[in-house]
Formats: structure tokens, C-alpha cells, sequence
């Protein structure tokens, strides 16, 4: 598979590279790549006079890395403000992934009620080393798709962390990857950076992923700040906040399932959101 690109587009389908693989199963995709398609999707329907301002993606089943097909449509049409659905599906027809987001008009010539937002409380990336001790089997999504500095924590670590991710390659071979699109992307990793045990350990899986965007993003660079809540019930959320090189930027979240690894030991079943 070529690496130009997390996918190359092939007729009516996605063909997805090694780059989107998720680092807990070479035969799957990790879930930031599916969630920049079905921004990308939503973005292609609504048109360039509205910006994505919310995205809700529901992980259905595991995306696998084969051929992708991926459609849209507006629900809610309008000038100032427009729903619009995405949805991946395999060749068989089954749904992967679903998502629906708002998009709204921007304007520029309103005035500013109260304060702006605070400013940029991480690290600029360029004056962070990218980290070298990332050590994987298999080539995979983020480390070997996406340039990485740690602005917080330790991702060597658990706990809360900060981090700058920027795209190596484009999300699909020959066009402009959006900033809400590597917004998207950038933001399911979220779970994965804050958590609070090892994969050996425990299971934290997020069955969706929302992300509110007070502005458009600018720019290549998505800071994510990332904090997971675990708690008995085998419930927990992450809580994220999003930046780009102009300061803050919105909020992300994560529903998430915890169980103890050993329980999730058993072979997924076909509607397990695991990916």
C-alpha cells in the first residue's frame, strides 16, 4: 500500500494505507482517520459558505482496513445554519461509523462581547524535540502518520497530557486536508494519551467522539489537552481541550467503556465499537 496518503480514493471507495492502522490490531483502522473522512464528507455537502462548527461520530464496529465507502447528505438545509449526516460503510453494506454535524456562517465583522479566549497555555511546537523513544511493531496511526510534541505529561506515562499533532500526508491523496478535518483526526486520540492504565491492564474504548469548534481552526498544528475520567461503574469520559497556534480553539469528548483487559480477552463480536 502506498503511504502518500492516509487513503486513496478509488472510484466510489477509500482505499485505506498502512499510515491509518490502529497500534492494537494490524487488521484494523485506528479511529482518527475515519473520523477526518466523515468530517471531510460533511464538509463536501454543505459547501465552503458554511464551517463546521460540531461533530458527533459514533463508532459502530470495528473499521477494517479494507475499502471504504463513504457518503453524506444535508438533513437540515440553510443559509446560516445546516445539519448534515455522514456515514462509512464496507462492501458489504454494513455501517462502520456514523456522524452528524452542524455547520454555521461565519462572519468577521461582529462585535466582541466579553473577553476573548485566554491565551495559547502550551508550548509552541517548534520549540519542542519531537519525542524519539516511540517504538512500535507495526506501522500505524498516530506515530507514523502524524508529527507529535509532547507540550505535557509523558506519553510514555499515564495521566493527563498535552500534545501538538500536525499530518505528515494529506487525509486522502491529491487534495488539501481541512483544519477541521486534522481537528477530527487529532481528537481521538484524546482517550489513548490521558489514560490512567496500560492496554495489558485495562480496556478504555470510546464508542464516539464530539468535537465543538467555537471558530474555524487555523492552520496545520491541533494542540490537544487531554484529561480521562475512569470510574467503577466501567464508565468514564475523556474531556479535552483544543487548540491551534491562535489559542483556544473548542472542546472534545469521549464516551468511554472500561473493563479489565483480561474480560476483553475474547474474540470482538460483529457490533463491538472497539477500533
Amino acid at each position: 500500500m502506498s503511504d502518500e496518503a492516509l487513503y486513496l480514493p478509488d472510484g466510489e471507495v477509500m482505499v485505506p494505507s498502512r499510515l491509518v492502522t490502529s497500534p492494537w490490531s494490524q487488521t484494523t483502522s485506528h479511529g482518527g482517520p475515519p473520523s477526518g473522512l466523515l468530517a471531510r464528507a460533511i464538509q463536501m455537502v454543505t459547501g465552503d459558505e458554511l464551517r463546521l462548527s460540531r461533530i458527533t461520530v459514533e463508532f459502530l464496529r470495528p473499521v477494517p482496513m479494507a475499502p471504504l465507502a463513504v457518503t453524506a447528505a444535508v438533513v437540515r438545509p440553510g443559509a446560516k445554519v445546516a445539519l448534515a449526516e455522514a456515514e462509512i460503510r464496507d462492501t458489504s453494506g454494513n455501517v462502520l461509523a456514523l456522524a452528524r454535524g452542524w455547520s454555521l456562517r461565519e462572519r468577521t465583522d461582529l462585535p466582541m462581547y466579553g473577553t476573548d479566549a485566554p491565551p495559547l497555555p502550551m508550548p509552541h511546537p517548534d520549540t519542542l524535540p519531537e519525542p524519539d523513544f516511540l517504538i512500535s511493531e507495526w506501522t500505524h496511526f498516530p506515530i507514523d502518520a502524524e508529527d507529535l510534541r509532547l507540550a505535557g505529561g509523558d506519553l510514555g506515562a499515564t495521566g493527563r497530557a498535552a500534545v501538538w499533532f500536525r499530518l505528515r500526508v494529506p487525509l486522502v491523496a491529491g487534495e488539501e486536508t481541512t483544519p477541521e478535518q486534522q481537528v477530527a483526526i487529532a481528537a481521538d486520540s484524546a482517550n489513548g494519551l490521558s489514560r490512567h492504565a496500560e492496554t495489558s491492564e485495562m480496556l478504555f474504548v470510546n464508542t464516539d467522539l464530539t468535537v465543538h469548534l467555537a471558530r474555524r481552526p487555523i492552520g496545520s498544528w491541533v494542540g490537544i489537552d487531554a484529561t480521562s475520567h475512569w470510574f467503577p461503574s466501567g464508565r468514564g469520559l475523556s474531556d479535552t481541550a483544543v487548540y491551534d497556534l491562535d489559542g483556544y480553539l473548542g472542546r472534545s469528548n469521549q464516551t468511554l467503556f472500561i473493563d479489565e483487559a483480561h474480560r476483553a480477552a475474547r474474540p470482538q463480536e460483529p457490533d463491538d465499537p472497539h477500533h
